[in-house]
């Protein structure tokens, strides 16, 4: 056996043996305990475990729990009522007399600050409830991408498959030509080295397809050793019906992201209306009674309230103000952002569609026939192993691009719907809904599954609620009393 005889069936089994402990590790796996085989998930089960699962999106609902920790905090007294007590001996030269007193102290808030933090804490709580559905957006682009770019790395390897399978008939067939006299040793060899780079890239598109699953299985939340298998074919690309200018105009209408920003600046003004009115000093009353000498009993009171000579909160209004204006350039700059990414994610589709529609008519309708007349040809000895393989590679590569534009398509559609703000995402569980109603009658418009859903119009605040009729009041009297 000569050397290169030896290397090429010594690579050979060692191809062979990793494909077989890749094809038998799960199984093994499995039967240690360790792991458990992969699940096969379609993309609204892996939209509705993401949802459930992801750390991320956890977070955000923590941070929103915090927001309404703070609206719960501007919202009570700021101060406490103190209460003093003090107790002294008085010797005197008939004898000793003890004094005592007490006194109770409030300070008021008297510029409207305590209304101004609620108002404040509100309007962050609703820029939170904002951010938390721009994730909940965020999250399914992700996970709509990630199980797209699965399924697209899980087709490439169907089709490098097909390609090694192609190639290992062709060395079939060149070997018995070979063994028939009817072709050279060197048809032979160029028909073993094709197969070999065909099984080389088998294994690379295998190892694609696993960690395209595996940052699946991360933006689902779940264990990247086991990613699941994505259920589904490649769907054929449908053009937009929309003009590129009512795409933007939905997109300014509905992103949630454009409402976070603008929940921001909103809370940005009241925060600024704090600043100002924290200038007016606090005021602080108490009361007081003390007895003296065992008979003196002395009532009284104190009012008290700060001069603002020196620090009239001028860092505070002066920062409060930068924010406000910093929240307007920043949703000025996203505005033109949204708008490119409406604009390119519709030229990406646009040539997506046109690209798939050639090759579906040109290259893909006469796949199967020309590689079908090319086994023959070979067969026959109407052509050669040079010409084989040239043409091989070039119906292979055909449908690797029209596998990779079908994907183009694809994920050039979810990134549309998700600039344009029509991207669906599952309705909110019963138990955040619960929490999205309590305390702040502002965060409902952006928690009620029935007001208001991502892809929509927000919806117009509600209207203050009715006055109540003191109780001491009289009822007015009808027209039979009077």
């Amino acid at each position: 056996m000569s050397r290169s005889v030896f290397r090429r069936s010594t690579w050979r089994r060692a191809l062979g043996a990793a494909g077989l402990s890749l094809a038998l590790a799960p199984a093994l796996h499995a039967a240690d305990g360790e792991t458990v085989a992969p699940r096969r998930l379609t993309l609204k089960q892996a939209l509705a475990e993401a949802f459930a699962l992801s750390p991320a999106l956890n977070a955000r609902r923590a941070a929103v729990d915090e927001a309404r920790g703070r609206l719960v905090s501007a919202d009570t007294f700021r101060f406490n009522p103190e209460l003093e007590g003090a107790v002294a001996d008085r010797r005197t030269p008939v004898g000793s007399v003890t004094d005592y007193g007490f006194g109770l102290s409030q300070e008021l808030e008297i510029g409207g600050q305590r209304g101004k933090r609620a108002d404040t804490a509100t309007a962050r709580l609703a820029a939170a409830q904002a951010a938390f559905f721009r994730d909940r957006r965020l999250l399914a682009a992700r996970v709509e991408l990630a199980f797209a770019d699965a399924v697209w790395f899980r087709e490439r390897f169907r089709v490098e498959e097909r390609d090694a399978e192609l190639t290992r008939r062709f060395l079939d067939l060149s070997q018995k030509r070979l063994e028939a006299g009817a072709t050279s040793q060197l048809d032979v060899n160029l028909a073993r080295a094709a197969h070999g780079r065909a099984l080389r890239r088998v294994e690379q598109a295998r190892a694609a397809a696993f960690e395209a699953r595996s940052l699946l299985a991360e933006a689902i939340g779940l264990d990247p050793s086991i990613p699941p298998l994505p259920a589904g074919e490649l769907p054929e690309p449908s053009p937009e019906p929309l003009s590129l200018e009512a795409l933007v105009r939905q997109a300014a209408a509905t992103r949630t992201d454009l409402e976070a920003l603008r929940q921001s600046r909103l809370a940005a003004e009241a925060r600024l209306s704090l600043a100002h009115a924290e200038r007016i000093p606090n005021l602080r009353l108490r009361g007081f009674y003390d007895r003296e000498e065992g008979t003196d009993r002395i009532f009284g009171g104190q009012v008290a309230i700060s001069l603002p000579l020196f620090n009239r909160n001028q860092g505070g209004i002066a920062e409060a103000r930068a924010a406000l204006d910093r929240s307007g350039h920043e949703r000025s700059a996203f505005e033109l952002t949204v708008q490119r990414e409406v604009a390119a994610a519709h030229a990406r589709l646009q040539a997506a569609v046109a690209t798939t529609e050639q090759l579906r008519g040109q290259v893909m309708g006469s796949l199967e026939e020309s590689l079908g007349l090319l086994e023959r040809s070979f067969s026959a000895g109407k052509i050669g192993a040079m010409e084989l393989l040239v043409f091989r590679r070039e119906f292979v590569e055909s449908e690797r691009d029209y596998v990779g534009v079908l994907a183009d398509a694809w994920r050039a559609r979810i990134e549309l719907d998700h600039a344009a703000g029509r991207l669906s995402v599952p309705a909110l569980d019963p138990e955040s809904r619960r929490r999205c109603r309590r305390h702040s009658r502002t965060s409902q418009r952006y928690c009620s599954s029935r007001s208001w859903r991502p892809g929509r119009a927000l919806p117009p605040p509600r209207p203050p609620r009715r006055e109540r009729r003191p109780r001491n009041t009289p009822a007015r009297s009808t027209k039979s009393e009077s």
